[in-house]
């Protein structure tokens, strides 16, 4: 279902948690240009505008990540999710606040790849153990993984309780997006055999093609019980990280921010959330 409301009106929404412990959603692909950012911090943006406490997790260490798009409001120095993965710094040290009322950040480096290369011991398990330990003051995770299948990826799997599958709209990248199956399958095989796909995610589509109208259907069919959520093209979606803030804050009015505005709310119950009614 599609909601249209104006931006004023999707703001006045108010969600509370229903989930004993906080639902955690990893956003993965294994090819950059999925928009799996974008789709991680306007579903976080969403959540937090609605009163939910939103921490979001910069897994990739490319320079075009979560971190640069909203960096975090402390000193250079502190500790980062390489810290963290090393054992140097425990997930609530790393974490930051930032622009965002009610979204706070573990941010990340290009120094990240360095856990693939020190390959240190239980990385497996270690960031589900963190969350784990930090949970007092957070209503949901969201986990902004690298393009790849590297360690720190493999770690927020193994933490998350639901992951969704981003990907453009082409046929290239629908098959980039097939090829996920195997590795989600060996994850919940033998790490974290609960993890749920929640949404598949379509980004810059270009309305009722037969293309999108195709791959829709095959995703449906592929991933039962997954929302498959389309998104626009938009030339403001791509100019919002250069000014440092999600697109319910730089384009309102856009039809690419109503779309993660619905996205935001087709997730809602899948991430242990409800919708508060009356004052």
């Amino acid at each position: 279902m599609t909601y249209t409301l104006t931006p004023a009106r999707w703001r006045e929404l108010r969600v509370y948690r229903t989930a004993e412990t906080p639902r955690r959603l990893a956003l993965i692909n294994r090819k950059g240009g999925s928009g799996k950012t974008t789709t991680a911090i306007q579903v976080a943006a969403a959540l937090a505008a609605w009163g939910v406490r939103v921490r979001l997790t910069d897994g990739d260490p490319q320079f075009a990540s979560s971190t640069y798009w909203l960096p975090p409001q402390r000193p250079a120095g502190y500790p980062t999710l390489l810290d963290v993965m090393l054992g140097d710094s425990s997930i609530r040290e790393a974490t930051a606040s930032t622009t965002v009322p009610g979204l706070r950040i573990v941010p990340s480096l290009d120094t990240l790849g360095r856990v693939d290369a020190e390959r240190p011991p239980g990385s497996d398990t270690l960031l589900r153990d963190e969350y784990d330990d930090d949970q007092d003051d957070v209503d949901v995770e969201i986990l902004d993984a690298a393009p790849s299948m590297g360690l720190v990826t493999v770690s927020m799997l193994t933490a998350a309780t639901h992951v969704a599958v981003c990907m453009k709209t082409s046929t290239l990248d629908y098959v980039g997006a097939a090829e996920l199956a195997k590795p989600l399958g060996l994850i919940r095989k033998r790490l974290n055999p609960t993890l749920e796909t929640a949404a598949v995610v379509m980004a810059d589509t270009d309305g009722g093609t037969v293309l999108s109208r195709s791959l829709d259907e095959r995703l449906v069919q592929e991933y039962p019980g997954a929302l498959v959520h389309q998104i626009p093209h938009s030339v403001r979606a791509q100019e919002a990280p250069g000014v440092h803030q999600p697109l319910i804050d730089y384009a309102p009015d856009n039809p690419v921010t109503a779309a993660y505005w619905n996205l935001a709310a087709a997730v809602v119950p899948r991430l242990g959330l409800a919708w508060k009614v009356g004052p």
